[in-house]
């Protein structure tokens, strides 16, 4: 279980907590106020990654990757249109997650954790144009899932 934002229980692929829509909708929710919502992004992870976790001590096998409206409003707050941060996401970076996931550059199981659950995260990096970061907290338990942290882009080099 964790808190969203909105400071109640939920759990990804729990029906009674939350609706399953689309990739696209979850990234046009952004900014919108609306209800827990979350989308499948990958339906599984590729071998790479679950060789990264198991040389970190973790077993991803069977996990897919998701996103959710909390995730991505938190994201928006902090690094978005009306926050302070030097180079803004738009929605439209956001839209760049599955190729983020698909052809990173580099990927790495960091040595810090969430704040509040202690979940250790992936963290990714890919030059677009310009170069993005993108966390991914791997949530153990029953829904097995690697889920939206935050997402940032900075001046490529």
């Amino acid at each position: 279980m964790y808190f969203c934002a909105m400071k109640r229980k939920k759990e990804p692929f729990n029906k009674e907590s939350g609706k399953k829509v689309s990739f696209e909708d979850v990234v046009n929710l952004i900014g919108a106020p609306s209800e827990y919502h979350f989308a499948i992004i990958e339906n599984g992870v590729d071998e790479e990654l679950i060789d990264i976790a198991r040389k970190a001590g973790i077993d991803i096998t069977g996990y897919k990757h998701v996103i959710e409206t909390s995730g991505t409003s938190h994201s928006q707050n902090r690094h978005g249109e009306d926050s302070n941060d030097r180079m803004p996401l738009s929605k439209e970076d956001y839209f760049l997650i599955p190729e983020i996931i698909r052809h990173r550059d580099s990927v790495i199981v960091s040595p810090s954790v969430t704040r509040i659950h202690r979940n250790p995260v992936f963290i990714y990096e890919k030059k677009i144009e310009e170069w993005y970061v993108y966390v991914e907290e791997i949530r153990r338990g029953r829904n097995k899932s690697l889920v939206f942290q935050s997402l940032r882009k900075r001046k490529a080099p």
